[in-house]
């Protein structure tokens, strides 16, 4: 149990690292919003592992002291929560507001980078073959970067799955090793590894998804 405990722990200080990076604006890229966002689901099921095996402490101490750290756990949890979803809404506005000035600034002559041309006497006249192939260099550069942007986090969520594999794995062994030693339940070990089997299967499936999801932007958009 104390596995699992300095697991989550880990988790909540990587994740907070993580979070103070992207609120301070340091780091705004897809990549780390879905980090962020697996590193999130990834501590829900860690606490809640803990909490299940907290609730299965026959000490009565060291059981009210595992479900202090569980509650502290979810307390922490909603708040990083609330605070991803708080800096995306700002960083959102942020970038809107960005637009809108750069808009305004195009249409304000004088202004360095601004469009100085006149607005055509008929606004649905044809597009002129340079601004009809700046547009289109525009929407290359954007798709790309957008392209970009979806391997890295799928790349990203890869990698945390294979990390939290490898994790479930070691724990898994001090985890029945423990259980050796302190002559625990049979009911207990059972338990232990009906739920790294389900953790197993789970990780495969987000292995074949993250591949299924790769291939496709690979396959349809390059």
């Amino acid at each position: 149990m104390n596995s699992l405990y300095n697991h989550a722990l880990k988790q909540s200080q990587a994740l907070e690292r993580d979070l103070t990076k992207f609120a301070s604006g340091q780091d705004l890229s897809a990549g780390l919003q879905g980090q962020i966002a697996a590193s999130i689901s990834s501590l829900q099921r860690s606490i809640d592992d803990y909490d299940n095996l907290s609730k299965r402490e026959m000490v009565a101490v060291k059981k009210e002291t595992a479900l202090n750290r569980v509650a502290k756990f979810r307390h922490d949890l909603q708040d990083m929560r609330t605070r991803f979803e708080r800096a995306k809404k700002m960083q959102e506005n942020r970038r809107l507001e960005q637009n809108r000035e750069t808009l305004l600034a195009r249409r304000k002559p004088g202004v360095p980078g601004a469009l100085d041309t006149p607005a055509p006497e008929y606004p649905y006249q044809p597009m002129s073959r340079s601004a009809f192939a700046e547009r289109e260099r525009n929407f290359t550069d954007h798709t790309d970067n957008q392209l970009d942007e979806f391997i890295t986090q799928a790349s990203n969520l890869l990698q945390n799955l294979t990390d939290q594999h490898g994790i479930l794995k070691k724990a898994q062994r001090k985890l029945l090793d423990t259980a050796g030693t302190l002559g625990l339940s049979q009911n207990t070990i059972r338990y232990i590894e009906r739920r790294t089997a389900q953790d197993k299967w789970i990780f495969y499936g987000g292995l074949v998804i993250t591949i299924i999801i790769l291939w496709a932007i690979v396959h349809y958009l390059t």
